[in-house]
């Protein structure tokens, strides 16, 4: 799974954020340290309700009933629609041991039979609910083991809990447990970001569909249809498209020349759309002339620049024309793991050239670093777009991403491959994606390497705007990428820090590390370069001459930190020197002696 401990970061920062100022701290408890753990556990009780229950983030820290005497239960919420009770032990931290497993097992008893004396006077807050749940014919309880850990309940937890199944189900159905990890808790906080795409309504004339291989149909589209879908979902309509609507280009400004001069010819001179439904409908009344269709899942996968050319034109022009229409079919991929969505699209793009950076936009797992940096109030373009060109301060681009993994990668073949062709960075079969877009690459651990490339990028550029000598200026211009992977190798400890932000320690550090790296590597590279008779562009495009002047270097630091840490054992030895050690020897008995004198 990605990084473990950026997703827990992420998980404590959301409770911090939504529910501290609604969960107080509980009294009697001087440790702060304590205080904030537990006030995150009956966070995460409120959270595990929230998303289980379907429910508000106040009518979740309503349901917290743990404190003193809380008999091993932390959130209890009856769930009337449903007819289920919730109820939840929380750990802000690993799996909960075999003590307080037990310590939950049995205050579910005490709860089902009717105990309410062990518990505390938070419980009896909820005391109407829970009687009336428990008074609910074909009641169904749901037990929740919540915590943040990456390993699961013990074998022994397991076991009790599913004695516990046994015992209450002797008769009835009426009671199940579930656990939720890290992964599970994570993946709730990261669905709140994911793109929802609604169901949409569309009008198709001369319309025609067929069931096999897999159901479809085709028909015309008005293009003032398109347009109002365009303004009501913007690029949400595009989510499993390679790319976003890429704004003022030649070929869309003729496409919306086309809707206002011609919207007559705009069937005659436009590919149509394509578009993938998870599910589509032919609602009541519609004729082979002209019928209306529900679409759920809906996606435009080739056709981004005709809707979003439409729109401008309207916006520029006012109404489009009736006579305007386009060709489009709708194919129904379904949403379970066999869905065909992603190769229709790679398929209807490869008609235009398509680079790979496009392509890598079909990895699910650029979705989900979407989500996590959205998280963070971060947006990350995967996807070409007329936004991801505007940039911005907390925006983030694919291109942008790749180049700083690759640099941060301490692999001088792969930043050899970035420098010569970065395309070959985002080939999903290619040899560099996998180990720099993995799923083991968090959002945060993405954020944080473009922001240290961007820093350290920054200084080695101002340093080569510095440089009297033309040689010193091409090595800072064209060996950036190469002193960065060698920081890289250096300094992990820096890069692999679980914060977004860099501190101004950190800073300091970054600014000294690699002003002082770049200036050690350039008296190697200009040996390089001299022996060669190349030039730098050639010398780091080149792996031939790349690798071996990467191992020099390291070889050359390993030996100056040696050397280092051979001074500083000796003064060390020095500073511990006992004083006793400075004096001259004590004299043997056999050095000789004054001679003895009568008193």
């Amino acid at each position: 799974m990605p990084d473990a401990d950026a997703h827990k970061l992420q998980v404590n920062e959301m409770l911090k954020l939504r529910y501290f100022p609604m969960i107080q701290p509980l009294p009697g408890n001087p440790d702060p340290v304590q205080q904030e753990k537990n006030r995150l556990s009956r966070s995460l009780a409120a959270f595990a309700i929230e998303k289980l229950a379907e429910v508000t983030p106040a009518e979740a820290a309503n349901a917290i009933v743990d404190g003193g005497n809380d008999n091993g239960l932390d959130a209890i919420h009856f769930d009337r629609h449903k007819n289920l009770l919730w109820v939840v032990q929380s750990k802000a931290g690993g799996a909960p041991d075999m003590a307080e497993n037990k310590k939950f097992c049995d205050g579910i008893r005490d709860l089902v039979f009717a105990r309410f004396n062990k518990f505390n006077a938070s419980f009896v807050r909820l005391l109407v609910d829970v009687e009336d749940a428990l008074d609910s014919p074909r009641l169904v309880i749901i037990g929740y083991q919540v915590h943040l850990g990456e390993q699961g309940l013990g074998p022994h937890a397991v076991t009790d809990l599913n004695q516990l199944k046994t015992e209450l189900n002797q008769f009835v159905e009426r009671f199940d447990w579930q656990e939720v990890d890290l992964a599970k808790a994570h993946g709730w906080l990261t669905q709140e970001h994911a793109v929802a795409i609604q169901p949409i309504a569309l009008t198709l004339r001369k319309w025609h569909g067929f069931d096999q291989p897999r159901r479809a149909y085709y028909g015309l589209v008005a293009a003032g249809q398109l347009a109002d879908l365009y303004q009501q979902h913007g690029n949400t309509l595009f989510e499993k498209n390679i790319r976003h609507y890429l704004g003022r280009q030649a070929v869309n400004e003729a496409i919306a020349d086309t809707v206002w001069e011609r919207p007559g010819e705009l069937f005659y001179l436009n590919n149509g759309l394509t578009a993938v439904c998870t599910n589509i409908t032919p609602l009541p009344g519609a004729t082979q002339e002209q019928g209306d269709f529900r679409l759920e899942g809906f996606s435009v996968v080739n056709g981004a620049q005709t809707v979003g050319s439409i729109f401008s034109s309207r916006n520029t022009h006012g109404p489009v024309a009736a006579a305007a229409q386009v060709l489009i079919t709708l194919i129904h991929v379904g949403d379970g793991a066999a869905n065909p969505g992603p190769e229709i699209t790679r398929a209807r793009n490869t008609q235009n050239e398509i680079r790979g950076l496009h392509f890598a936009a079909l990895d699910p797992e650029q979705e989900r670093l979407r989500q996590e940096l959205d998280i963070e109030h971060i947006v990350y373009h995967y996807r070409p777009s007329a936004e991801a060109d505007q940039g911005g301060t907390n925006h983030i681009a694919i291109d942008q991403a790749a180049t700083a993994l690759a640099a941060l990668s301490g692999s001088t073949r792969t930043v050899v491959a970035a420098k010569k062709d970065s395309g070959q960075l985002y080939d999903r079969d290619g040899e560099y994606y996998q180990a720099l877009f993995g799923a083991g690459l968090s959002g945060i651990r993405l954020c944080r390497a473009i922001r240290i490339y961007n820093y350290l990028n920054n200084i080695l550029a101002s340093s080569g705007v510095a440089a009297a000598d033309y040689y010193q200026r091409m090595y800072y211009r064209h060996g950036r990428l190469f002193i960065i992977h060698i920081f890289a190798r250096r300094h992990r400890a820096i890069i692999e820090k679980v914060e977004l932000d860099l501190s101004q320690a950190d800073q300091l550090e970054l600014s000294r590390a690699i002003t002082d790296l770049a200036e050690f590597i350039f008296t190697h590279a200009e040996t390089i370069r001299i022996q060669s008779g190349k030039g730098y562009l050639a010398v780091f495009r080149n792996l031939t001459d790349a690798e071996p002047l990467a191992r020099d270097v390291m070889q050359r630091l390993a030996q100056q930190d040696a050397e280092r840490l051979a001074v500083q054992a000796v003064e060390v030895a020095a500073i511990a020197l006992p004083a006793s050690a400075a004096t001259p020897p004590i004299a043997n008995s056999q050095t000789p002696q004054p001679p003895a004198t009568n008193s």
